[in-house]
Order: C-alpha cells, then sequence, then structure tokens
C-alpha cells in the first residue's frame, strides 16, 4: 500500500461503527459470573431492535422452533454465554459485509465459512477440556476471524484480483495481502477487534490464525484452533467455495494443538451437517 492507502485504512478502522450499549453491557455481564438473569435482560432491554432480533433467532428453527415470548424465559433456556454468542453475532454479522460486487463469494457464503469455523472450534475447544467461559471464546474467534478480509473487500479494488484463484495459486493469499496491501485480512481482523475493544485473547487469536505460534503464550491455543478450523473448513468448502490457497499447517503447529489426530478429525467431520443450521442463523442475524 502506499502511504495515502496506510492512512485511508486507518481511517477506515477509526470510523468504524462501535456496538451499541446493550451488546457491551451483554457482554461485560455475560463474563461476570456473579450477575443473575435479571442483569441480562435488563441489559438486553436497552436496545429494543437488540431485543427483537434476539427473540426472533430463538424462536427460529436454529433454536429448534420454540415458541419464546419473553427475555427472562430465553436467558433461563439457553444461559448467559449464548445469549452474549447471540449478541456478538448480531452485532459483527450486521456491521461486516462483504460488497455485492465481488466476484469470488457472496456475503452469504463468507459467513457461512466463518461460522463453520466458530462451531469447528468451539468443538475443538470442549474436545481439549478448556473451561466454559473459554469455550465460547473459542467460538466468537471463529465467527470473527476473517472480518478483516470483509473489510479489505471494501477499501481495496485489488482484492478483485488477490481471490482469483488463477491469480498466483502458488501464493498463499494472506502474504498476497501484505506484499500488495501491505496488510493482511488477519491483521485487519486483529486491529478491528480491538476497536471494538474484545478481549486481547480474541485479538490474538484472529490476527494470528494464519501463524498461530506467533501468538503470545497465553493465547496460542485458541490461535490454532482457529487456524486449524480455518483449514478444516476450506478443506471441505463450506460456505466459500473458491479454491484458496490459505498455506499449510507446519508440523510444529500440528505438534502445538493438545487435540489427537482422530478427536481433531471428528471436530471437523461433523461440520457439513451443521451447514443447514448455519444457514438459518445467518438468516435470522443478517
Amino acid at each position: 500500500m502506499s502511504a495515502l492507502d496506510q492512512k485511508r485504512l486507518l481511517d477506515f478502522v477509526e470510523k468504524l461503527p462501535g456496538f451499541s450499549p446493550a451488546a457491551l453491557k451483554i457482554i461485560s455481564i455475560a463474563n461476570n459470573l456473579g450477575t443473575s438473569p435479571t442483569d441480562m435482560v435488563n441489559a438486553i432491554t436497552l436496545d429494543p431492535t437488540l431485543t427483537a432480533r434476539i427473540l426472533r433467532l430463538i424462536n427460529s428453527a436454529y433454536f429448534g422452533g420454540r415458541s419464546v415470548s419473553s427475555l427472562n424465559r430465553a436467558v433461563m433456556l439457553l444461559g448467559f454465554n449464548t445469549i452474549k454468542n447471540i449478541a456478538l453475532s448480531l452485532a459483527v454479522v450486521s456491521s461486516v459485509k462483504v460488497k455485492e460486487s465481488f466476484k469470488w463469494f457472496t456475503n452469504s457464503q463468507f459467513w457461512e465459512h466463518c461460522l463453520a469455523c466458530a462451531i469447528a472450534a468451539k468443538s475443538m475447544a470442549k474436545a481439549m477440556d478448556v473451561s466454559a467461559v473459554e469455550v465460547e471464546e473459542y467460538f466468537i474467534a471463529g465467527l470473527i476471524h476473517d472480518m478483516g478480509m470483509a473489510a479489505l473487500l471494501q477499501i481495496s479494488p485489488e482484492m478483485e484480483t488477490i481471490y482469483d484463484p488463477a491469480f498466483r495459486p502458488e501464493v498463499p493469499r494472506h502474504e498476497l495481502e501484505k506484499e500488495m496491501l501491505g496488510v493482511s485480512h488477519a491483521q485487519l481482523s486483529g486491529m478491528m477487534a480491538r476497536k471494538w475493544k474484545f478481549p486481547e485473547s480474541l485479538a490474538f487469536a484472529i490476527e494470528s490464525h494464519h501463524e498461530p505460534l506467533t501468538a503470545p503464550k497465553e493465547h496460542r491455543q485458541i490461535a490454532l484452533a482457529v487456524c486449524f478450523a480455518n483449514h478444516g473448513c476450506h478443506s471441505i468448502k463450506i460456505g466459500i467455495q473458491t479454491p484458496i490457497n490459505i498455506g499449510k499447517i507446519s508440523e510444529e503447529e500440528r505438534a502445538s494443538l493438545p487435540l489427537e489426530a482422530e478427536k481433531l478429525a471428528e471436530c471437523i467431520s461433523g461440520l457439513p451437517e451443521a451447514v443447514e443450521s448455519a444457514r438459518l442463523f445467518l438468516e435470522n442475524v443478517g
């Protein structure tokens, strides 16, 4: 990127809309074990639009076609962390869009891929016996790992060339981004996460998902999970169908993930069955 383009990138991040006060309050409450369902309901009702969309999603086929009209009942049924996931999903998916004119994949395909990664990363977290609160962070990291890609599509016409599978197919796309734009989508995802005041664990996980061993040691496991989830989803072409070179997993990275090969394969093999649920989810949050 030229110096002018770098300024444009920083301006873009600076002008990103923040999350609503209600969404931020929900995230804070969900991370505080001392709060009550009443606290959660009070936070949600700060935003009538968010309230309506959460109830619509809870009553969709994605959650089994429930008939829930009360937020109190919804929180009791689904729990704090699920409500936090819904609030974050609503906030991110509605704020970050793939432009309609992009040739290589649609907004729906992009978010199907991201949601599949979220499901896979969460499955890996459970298989690694991480705590319940940390499991939810794996889900969110998988969901938002590529949001910088959608953002780059908005500000750089060169992304059309970069994601052409016939253009220098031997080079991973994130490396082409750094070479041609001066920044990769993973790096921009991290910038966006920090702009939105996400925990550092999430910021490091998503900005390192193509190079997970560069993450600080305390955040390396979640970065590895997102990396493996991303590779798995691309390998079986969930959502994004274009054959994108995302690089290869190194022997050192494989050895660093504390998950047996058989368990890892199980986390990926079950993903095709989750695609329909992912589509239903996106239909209700998009």
